[in-house]
């Protein structure tokens, strides 16, 4: 249960099987076994390596297994966010009319979002807002927030590690699957440190030289807490309509 607009307590919606465990294709042949719900991911990237693409395809996989998405836009207006995932083949019109995929404009001054977040430096205001968008959907869910590093911006240090570890404790449901972006090297590795130990994954996207010196995007999967996984990094590549896909067999050829 949920706090809701009202400050009444509301039954989040119940799908009518819930998923056990989140299914992604870009990391699923890495894994030992999939991850359950009730998990928190970090995805760590380099600047322009792809992390946006990756959280669209995480979000419209789980759409495609009848799971719900909400989705935070810290980044970006949330027109040009649904254009984005329009140009990668991800139109979500038809989800948001039906209510499994939710947008948080957490970037806009102000606007006609049934979600708007008013004060980005009140870190409140938006684990209350999660909640309450968390309230309103069917289960299971994702949740992503794009990205960690805005919302960083307007937070002294310790108000976002207090924010993180608050957020995940409070969303984190066995039928709730958190993922957040934040771009590579923009904190303190103290900071850095102290907010990764409060996520049970971390992927990290970067860019390493291949032959003839071109920059390869890479995925590497650095922790899953309690299971087991590949840590060499996998390169990847970014396809127009089908998102982020992983070469899985690079380390067999």
């Amino acid at each position: 249960m949920m706090p809701s607009a009202d400050g009444g307590r509301r039954e989040a919606p119940q799908s009518a099987s819930p998923a056990r465990y989140v299914h992604f294709a870009p990391v699923d042949a890495i894994l030992a076994e999939p991850l359950p719900f009730g998990t928190a991911w970090q995805v760590e990237g380099d600047s322009g390596i792809g992390k946006t693409i990756l959280a669209s395809h995480f979000a419209i996989q789980g759409l495609r297994r009848g799971e719900s998405v909400l989705f935070v836009a810290c980044d970006d207006a949330p027109q040009r966010v649904r254009a984005s995932l329009q140009r990668f083949g991800f139109s979500v019109g038809s989800y948001e009319r039906q209510g499994s995929f939710v947008l948080v404009d957490a970037f806009s001054e102000g606007g006609d979002e049934p979600y708007l977040l008013y004060d980005r430096s009140d870190p409140e205001e938006l684990a209350y807002l999660l909640a309450e968008g968390l309230s309103q959907v069917a289960r299971p869910t994702r949740v992503i927030i794009d990205s960690m590093t805005s919302v960083a911006a307007y937070l002294a240090p310790r108000d976002l590690i207090h924010l993180v570890y608050e957020k995940n404790r409070i969303l984190k449901e066995p039928d709730v699957v958190l993922l957040d972006l934040y771009l590579a090297d923009a904190m303190d590795p103290r900071e850095t440190n102290s907010v990764s130990n409060a996520y049970d994954v971390s992927l990290r996207l970067f860019y390493a030289e291949d032959r003839g010196g071109i920059p390869r995007r890479n995925l590497q999967i650095r922790k899953v807490r309690g299971g087991k996984f590949d840590p060499r990094p996998f390169p990847f590549s970014i396809h127009r309509e089908h998102g982020v896909l992983v070469d899985s067999d690079y380390y067999h050829r």
